[in-house]
């Protein structure tokens, strides 16, 4: 199949208005749980769809870049977003306040704030190849264990 306009366009479109939407429903914490991913992995396909966009209109592009427009349109997005990530650091979200307590928590005490048998999580745990076994923290956990930090939770929390 060639690169063609009338396939990217409508494609580009309809996920630039779904990863839009989603994203605000992120922001405002609706329906939390079902936008993340399918803001996440649409965003993804949108920027494959954007490169081929850019692909395809690589010719009118050059001429916005001659009249100067992408470096204070990149400068702004630049100076935007490093202020965004400052301000996460210097006022975490409260999500991000609990979820870096709960990974360095002890782990007993994790397992009670979480409601998870501790007894069946070790063993969901040791079934796929991983020891708490000198672990202090959930932290701990996967780094003992080089282990992926989401699997960790996920098997905890199942």
């Amino acid at each position: 199949m060639k690169l063609n306009r009338s396939y990217i366009t409508p494609f580009i479109s309809v996920v630039f208005l779904v990863v839009g939407l989603s994203g605000l429903l992120m922001f405002f914490h609706l329906f939390d749980g079902y936008t993340e991913v399918v803001h996440e992995l649409l965003g993804i396909f949108f920027v494959v769809c954007a490169v081929f966009h850019i692909m395809l209109n690589w010719k009118a592009l050059k001429i916005h870049f001659k009249k100067n427009v992408f470096i204070p349109a990149g400068l702004t997005v630049a100076v935007v977003s490093t202020l965004f990530i400052v301000q996460q650091q210097v006022n975490p979200k409260v999500d991000t306040i609990l979820l870096e307590r709960i990974i360095k928590g002890p782990i007993d005490d994790v397992f009670k704030v979480l409601r998870v048998d501790s007894a069946e999580a070790v063993k969901r745990l040791q079934a796929n190849g991983i020891s708490i076994v000198g672990a202090k923290t959930i932290e701990e956990i996967w780094i003992n264990n080089d282990a992926d930090p989401e699997e960790v939770i996920d098997l905890i929390t199942e």
